[in-house]
Order: C-alpha cells, then structure tokens, then sequence
C-alpha cells in the first residue's frame, strides 16, 4: 500500500461546482474501490489523500476531476509519473470550443462509470454509441481511451462541424488520419443519414446525422457495449410535441437504444434532474427491459440545472 495525496484539478469545479468534492469520492468509489478517502488542503490546492495498491494508481490517473498524483510522506508531495495510455492530444477533447457543449470533465466522468460497469474489460473490443452526440464529446473521448464508436445528431451541422475540427487539429498536429464520408441509405440535400468516419492511431469514430429514435436503422442493429449520452437539458430544446420535458422523446428512444445493447450492456445517461424527475427517467428505461444500477451523481450546474446521472444495465 502507498500513501498517495490525489490533487482535485479546478477544472472540475467548473462541471461540478459545490459538489466537486461529492462527486469526486463518488466516482472514486465506483471505479477504484472502498478505500478510505481524507480531504486535506495544502497551499490553497485540495487533495484526497488515501492508501492505494501500486496497480491501482494507473486507473486512478484517468478519473475525471485528478490534476495529479503524489506520494505523501510526514508532509512531503512528491509527483509521481504515471502513464494513462491516453491516445492523441488532449486538446482533441478540450480543444473544441461551442455553445451548449457538454463538459468534458464530466463526459469523462460517464465513460468511466460505464466502464467500472462494463463485462468487457478490453476497451479494444469495446464498442461505444452516444444517441445524442451533439458536437461529438463523448467520441472523441472514447477515441483517446481507445474505444470504437458512434454517435447519431439531429442537426445537420453536427457532422460538418466535426468534419471542419477533425481537418483543422489533424493539420496543426500533424496527425496520421483518415476521414471519409457517406450517407446511411441514399444520398440527398438535406444530408440526412450523412456520416463522417474518423480515424486516428487505429481507432474509429463515426457521426451519423440522424434521429435518436431510429438509432437501430442507422446502426443496422449494430450490437454496443456501452451507450453514453448527455441528453438535452430541456433548457434551449424543444421536444417533437413542444415541450421541454423530454420523456415523450425518450419513450421512443429507450426500445431502440436497449435494443441496440448486448445482453449486460450499460447505459449511462446524464439529465437535467428538474425535467425529467430521475424516477419518470428509470421507469421509461425499465420498460425497455433495462434495470437501474447503484450510482447517482446529483451536482448543480446552472441555476436551472440541477444535473444528475443514472447507470442501466440490460437484463
């Protein structure tokens, strides 16, 4: 065992605010294990300090709110080196700059909690589909943890912005890539089903512009380990029936998506805990045939959004 000081990046503040320190031990919890955690404050920085395993530190170094690690000895940090195996820079991730983009900390933060979930421990084997991708935060997260993955967005710019990021960070760091594009089904002017495939150091991603609702049909039922999305907080978006609470929409959704799961996959959804109450959320989800797991992650982010996260698991 080694006596280590984890460093709370300030970053993380900014996805989880007053709850950093909460949801830091959450995620610890799930992903580490049952150690016991002691919040200290050193020179104005905030540490979890804690006793580890050595094998453990490497996992560690890949949580979402760590800036650093340190062995602790009578007083004395000392940085220790340790390699996340991460791929590509991670300004691919943080680089990526718009309005309503989902915070990377926190995107993070659900591809580890899927994973501590997930049967399948070789992210190499792993495929990942965020239904709701956005800008594409969560692929490009998984890109840089080495898993294979896509993602479906209703508006049709999704897929060209990420297009005209992919081309300019592949020139400025010189990256080895391959980008092609194409359409699921025919081609046509309103570029619906248009895809972009974007690889990198031998792995996949692909952003489909389409509708959530007919995930299977744009996968071809395409079996997946692991489905992440950050849903529409119900803030700026309007549902089909004009309202801000997405249930409708999800109730749609939720068949397609459990469909699309192997047997034992996870689901990982981060809400707006105000619309839709976490309750009316598993209930749509356990219809679907998938069965809610013990984690929450309840944390302010905005005065009229009061996020949370809920772990399904397909029965």
């Amino acid at each position: 065992m080694k006596d280590i000081a984890i460093l709370i990046s300030p970053v993380a503040n900014g996805a989880y605010f007053n709850e950093t320190i909460d949801i830091a031990q959450k995620e610890f919890k799930q992903c580490i294990g049952e150690y016991d955690l002691t919040l200290n404050e050193i020179g104005g920085m905030q540490f979890l300090q804690t006793q580890l395993p050595e094998q453990k530190l490497e996992a560690l170094a890949r949580l979402s709110f760590v800036q650093g690690i340190f062995s602790y000895d009578s007083g004395t940090l000392t940085p220790l080196s340790l390699n996340t195996d991460f791929n590509l820079h991670s300004d691919f991730v943080f680089g990526s700059k718009y309005k309503g983009k989902t915070n990377e900390i926190l995107t993070q933060l659900l591809i580890n909690v899927g994973l501590s979930f997930c049967k399948e421990k070789d992210v190499s084997k792993i495929k990942l589909l965020d239904p709701m991708c956005g800008r594409g935060t969560t692929l490009m997260w998984a890109m840089r943890y080495g898993i294979k993955s896509k993602g479906i967005e209703q508006d049709p710019n999704a897929v060209l912005d990420f297009r005209t990021f992919a081309k300019k960070w592949t020139k400025l760091h010189r990256q080895k890539h391959e980008l092609k594009e194409g359409f699921i089904g025919k081609a046509n002017k309103q570029n619906k089903g248009k895809f972009i495939d974007f690889t990198a150091e031998g792995v996949n991603t692909r952003i489909i512009n389409g509708n959530a609702t007919t995930a299977c049909d744009l996968l071809k039922r395409e079996k997946q380990h692991l489905i992440i999305s950050d849903i529409p907080y119900g803030v700026q978006h309007f549902t089909t029936e004009k309202t801000r609470n997405p249930i409708a929409v999800l109730e749609e959704c939720a068949p397609q998506w459990a469909d699309l799961l192997h047997k034992d996959g996870i689901c990982v959804i981060a809400f707006n805990k105000y619309i839709p109450k976490r309750k009316e959320l598993i209930a749509v989800f356990e219809a679907a045939g998938l069965s809610v797991l013990e984690f929450e992650a309840p944390h302010r982010m905005s005065e009229s959004i009061f996020r949370d996260v809920v772990v399904l698991r397909k029965n």
